[in-house]
């Protein structure tokens, strides 16, 4: 578990006093629920990208990893096309962690 500190105002201390940890768990759900929507666009606009790679490449990302053009322009498409997928695997586990969240 991790343990966060929430700083808030001192006047509005004697609100939140009673509440105990279901306001927090409360408020992490509404950002959860804020939060997914922009992060599912984001996933969908970079599969869009891989996509365009794989659709020139005729093949997996895995698979041209496995035999990169020995060319400038395969050398940047395989370490941009690497990057979209480590980005695009970190947001599918944020979405996961999000749904999570939301319960």
């Amino acid at each position: 578990m991790a343990e966060i500190t929430v700083k808030i105002p001192e006047d509005i201390k004697d609100i939140v006093a009673d509440t105990g940890e279901t306001i927090y768990v409360e408020a992490l759900k509404e950002v959860a629920r804020k939060r997914m929507p922009y992060t599912q666009r984001r996933l969908k606009e970079l599969k869009g990208k891989i996509a365009v790679y794989e659709r020139r490449y005729g093949k997996s990302h895995e698979e041209f990893s496995q035999s990169v053009p020995d060319t400038m322009k395969g050398h940047d498409d395989w370490i941009e096309w690497s990057y979209l997928v480590k980005v695009t695997n970190d947001l599918s586990a944020k979405i996961e962690k999000l749904k999570l969240l939301m319960g």
